[in-house]
């Protein structure tokens, strides 16, 4: 029973790919005004995943050099992910391998074999690995660029997890890549914890924190390319109902307003790409991302949007840089040049943008600020000092201030450098 209703659902997904195929030969998306059959599908309520992974199929089953993979849909004894991996592995070939006809059967059916889309992944990437011509062969074509260095294959995917996060694959060419690694290399060194103990940080940690830094670094520079009218940035969007710590936000940030809230939505922020966010992590964001002013109703209409307001004028952001160094947090010392500048008192909760309300931070120890129980005030001597968080085992216990990284010292004296 349950392989017949396996079958039965392969020879519909073939059906949803054959209506795809007719559509796009028809030229319905030109008189829908949408750019592909896969659109239709999503319009008509099918999951976007389901629906372009229909569209492609909708074009194997038209590709004469897939026959075989088009007979197992149409019979349901292959699925449509598998298919779908047969024919983007031998895309994944042909694009770095010119195959002669009894090559391209062979690639297809050593795929076909396969146990899972996974494997048929593997399989062709180690098919154009095994059939690429030698650098030095003598019958190569003039003017041949070894497959390292063909930035014409280059690929990059943003993949979407059930949790929200989003897992990111890159497929360079050696010199993109060199280049990648330049750019990463000085921001992955690893950087003593505030008591003088190793980075706990894994290898693939601090990749990934610089990697964001500079991401983040780009996307502060006033000449890089514009979207959409503006210099891309954070983009958040926040109902008006959205209470932070107990207080009901009459200023939030947003740059656009693209998220309808209905009664069936919870009022919570979002991310224009990434979607719903913690009210912490929006706070976060707040305090040095590029963004406008705006509120949402209940109903996801702007109630109000204004010009850029929550950013440290250069002048403050000198000062900070002579005050801190770098990243304030003890232990750090990360450049200027890589930090935000952190509102001590939350903009939103009436914090003021000024040297006596602001301090340096990395990206790495921002985020600890808000989200790992640290927190930080200006003293009395108007530098920043660090509170660690509560011993969970010792709730009650006394926790002592520490001095920022600038003035680290052996001694807690208030006359201490």
């Amino acid at each position: 029973m349950t392989a017949a209703v396996l079958r039965l659902r392969n020879v519909a997904d073939y059906s949803v790919a054959a209506a795809c195929a007719a559509i796009e030969r028809v030229g319905l998306p030109a008189r829908k005004h949408v750019r592909s059959a896969a659109a239709i599908l999503t319009e008509l309520g099918a999951a976007p995943a389901v629906a372009y992974r229909a569209g492609r199929l909708g074009q194997a089953i038209d590709d004469e050099n897939l026959v075989s993979v088009t007979r197992g849909l149409r019979d349901g004894a292959v699925s449509a992910e598998h298919g779908d991996a047969v024919a983007s592995g031998l895309g994944h070939v042909t694009g770095r391998v010119e195959l002669s006809d009894a090559d391209r059967a062979r690639v297809v059916h050593s795929l076909m074999v396969q146990t899972s889309p996974a494997r048929v992944r593997e399989s062709a990437r180690a098919w154009a690995i095994k059939l690429a011509p030698v650098e030095d062969d003598p019958d190569a074509e003039d003017g041949y660029v070894p497959v390292a260095e063909r930035d014409d294959l280059n690929e990059m995917t943003l993949n979407r997890t059930d949790d929200g996060r989003v897992a990111v694959t890159i497929d360079f060419d050696i010199v993109a890549a060199e280049e990648l690694s330049a750019a990463l290399d000085p921001l992955t060194r690893p950087v003593p914890e505030p008591d003088g103990s190793a980075d706990r940080r894994s290898a693939k940690r601090r990749r990934a924190d610089a990697m964001a830094q500079v991401i983040r670094t780009y996307l502060s520079h006033s000449e890089r390319p514009e979207s959409g009218g503006v210099l891309p940035h954070v983009t958040l969007s926040v109902p008006a109902a959205v209470v932070m710590n107990g207080q009901v936000l009459d200023s939030v940030a947003g740059q656009t307003i693209s998220v309808p809230m209905s009664e069936d939505d919870a009022a919570v922020p979002w991310l224009g790409f990434g979607g719903p966010i913690s009210a912490r992590t929006a706070e976060l964001i707040m305090c040095e991302a590029s963004v406008a002013l705006a509120l949402l109703d209940d109903n996801g209409v702007p109630l109000n949007v204004g010009r850029e307001k929550r950013l440290f004028t250069p002048g403050i952001r000198k000062a900070l840089v002579l005050r801190d160094r770098g990243c304030a947090f003890p232990g750090c010392g990360v450049p200027p040049s890589w930090c935000d500048g952190h509102h001590v008192e939350h903009w939103e909760h009436g914090g003021t943008t000024s040297l006596d309300n602001g301090v340096l931070l990395c990206r790495r120890h921002h985020t600890v600020i808000h989200h790992g129980g640290w927190e930080v005030f200006i003293g009395h001597d108007r530098q920043p000092w660090f509170v660690p968080p509560v011993d969970l085992e010792h709730p009650k216990r006394f926790r002592e201030a520490v001095r920022s990284n600038a003035r680290r010292t052996l001694t807690l004296s208030a006359s201490a450098a």
